[in-house]
């Protein structure tokens, strides 16, 4: 054959040229115009259009518009072109594979889920321990991807998990108990899960519990740092498997098996002796437990705000604060009470203050310390006084407090007895106030 095409040369050159261009056609017809796979769509936005579970061929992939060009779902309708969302689409390289993934699918194509509950989790795997993905809102839909076959005991929760599809585009695992199961083409509730007593007890394992004062002060606005902290709380560990009570003058703990309700709105630990009434719409939790030689009760709320983001956003108010004072006069001067000196970071110096120890001041104490602003107001001291400040001197625990305010001469400073502050919240207004004013310069 070699030898007869360099015999022939005309041949060879305009043959094989003519050769090549009949295999490249029929590459072109036998794999389609640019297909590079197909996939199946799993909720189509379109459903007379591209019908969910369809399989589609898939032309282009745009990753700055993080889509497919398909064709239609029909055969004759291949020379279509659709852009669709590429977290709508399962994709295959491969016809074959995408036909049985679709066969495998056809079960649940029309299958949808609702949350009944806010703030459900789904995870990235079928297992409430492992990586939250995404958070639910109320009714809120999803797309079914698969349905769980083996049952799961989640908290005491009897349920399955379901592999589902946010209208986000988020795919994973959510325990099946506070979902309604229904049938999108027929409108038919299909299963909801819900148990009275059980869903109690999911409530009490699954929510966090925060000191009943933790409601208190985000409600008022007022955030004692040294209370508001994220290990305080009921927590109900599963390695080892305890219940933990952390307050600021408590820590307690005691290995439990599992929470079951007793009467009414009682519920205990079993294996301890630890009781539970849950009220407000599982919403409150009152807890008796042993404690020193007796009982104790402490009553918990579900928060659910994030404890780290109310303090950092309690530090930003403090430090703006501190800020606001300093450009109102950070070098204070008074003829009967000394110079005050404060930095931006908070840093102070006070001296020539021999005539405020020691009713105000104690004997022996530095010159020098941090301002806070961590006391708030209350009643008609609020409308009063700018606040509060608080001069924490160096090489003693006593903090002296003053309530201030700025005008057109300098700057007040009332003195606030200790006694008079509960909580970090001024509760009394001193009778005959020592007042101190300061001018700048």
């Amino acid at each position: 054959m070699v030898k007869w095409l360099m015999q022939n040369r005309t041949f060879s050159a305009y043959g094989l040229a003519g050769l090549c261009l009949a295999l490249f056609a029929f590459v072109l017809t036998s794999c389609g115009p640019g297909r590079i796979g197909y996939g199946v769509l799993l909720w189509s936005e379109d459903e007379a259009a591209l019908p969910t579970g369809s399989v589609l061929p898939v032309y282009e992939e745009s990753r700055l518009r993080q889509a497919y060009v398909t064709g239609g779902s029909e055969p004759d309708r291949e020379k279509e072109r659709h852009e669709v969302a590429i977290w709508r689409v399962q994709f295959f390289p491969d016809k074959k594979d995408a036909q049985a993934f679709a066969g495998g699918f056809e079960g649940v194509k029309d299958l949808y889920v609702r949350a009944n509950r806010n703030a459900l989790p789904i995870r990235e795997k079928a297992d409430r321990l492992s990586r939250q993905v995404y958070r639910l809102r109320q009714n809120e839909t999803m797309k079914i991807l698969a349905l769980g076959v083996t049952p799961s005991d989640e908290n005491g929760l009897q349920g399955y998990w379901y592999h589902v599809l946010t209208e986000e585009g988020v795919s994973g695992f959510c325990f099946n108990y506070h979902l309604i199961l229904f049938n999108a083409k027929t409108n038919a509730i299909i299963s909801t899960s819900q148990d009275a007593s059980q869903e109690a007890v999911a409530a009490i394992l699954t929510n966090s519990w925060k000191p009943d004062f933790f409601r208190e002060m985000v409600s008022s606005g007022r955030i004692d740092l040294v209370r508001f902290r994220s290990d305080y709380g009921l927590f109900f560990d599963e390695e080892p498997r305890q219940l933990r009570i952390v307050l600021p003058s408590v820590s307690f703990s005691v290995p439990f098996s599992r929470i079951r309700k007793a009467t009414g709105d009682t519920y205990i630990a079993e294996g301890s002796d630890v009781q539970m009434q849950l009220r407000a719409d599982q919403t409150e939790l009152v807890v008796s437990y042993p404690h020193n030689a007796g009982r104790r009760t402490s009553a918990f709320s579900a928060f659910k705000e994030d404890v780290e983001e109310i303090i950092i956003r309690e530090q930003e108010r403090r430090r703006n604060t501190l800020l606001a004072f300093v450009r109102n006069g950070s070098d204070l001067r008074s003829s009967a009470y000394g110079e005050i000196r404060i930095t931006e970071e908070g840093d102070f110096t006070w001296t020539d203050f021999g005539r405020l120890v020691p009713s105000v001041i104690p004997a022996g104490t530095q010159n020098q310390g941090k301002v806070e602003f961590s006391v708030f107001t209350s009643g008609e001291a609020q409308n009063a006084y700018a606040g509060v400040i608080t001069f924490r001197f160096a090489g003693t625990n006593r903090a002296v407090s003053f309530f201030y305010r700025f005008t057109e001469q300098g700057t007040q400073l009332i003195h606030i007895p200790p006694e008079s502050i509960e909580e970090n919240i001024v509760r009394r207004r001193p009778m005959n106030p020592l007042v101190l004013f300061f001018a700048p310069f």
